[in-house]
């Protein structure tokens, strides 16, 4: 297995730490050789949504709070597994996006 290193620091910027993130995923997917061969298809997919969902994710609270809910009144509704699964992915994105946000202005807070 190959390392892929920290992911983030606790003293990483919502932006950074993003960033971060986005990275460890694509290095997972360019894995060469025997490694490249066990990442397969579904995985890499998951590894895509997660990027794409990531990057895609709004910088706004508000506006994230708001697609977060969408996302999970969609994914009730939904009747697909794959549906289901592609939802639950973008949910588990925007909740570490949406944590990141609190986190950083919790910190500014006790600065204060």
């Amino acid at each position: 297995m190959v390392p892929i290193g920290l992911v983030f620091s606790i003293y990483d910027s919502t932006e950074e730490a993003i960033k971060k993130m986005i990275e460890a995923n694509e290095r997972i997917m360019a894995l060469g050789g025997v490694q490249r061969d066990a990442l397969n298809t579904a995985t890499k997919r998951l590894y895509e949504l997660q990027v794409e969902t990531l990057q895609n994710a709004p910088t706004d609270k508000v506006e994230l709070e708001r697609l977060l809910k969408v996302k999970q009144k969609q994914k009730e509704k939904a009747t697909y597994i794959e549906d289901t699964e592609r939802l639950m992915t973008e949910i588990e994105m925007l909740k570490i996006v949406l944590y990141l946000m609190n986190r950083n202005s919790n910190n500014k807070e006790q600065q204060i």
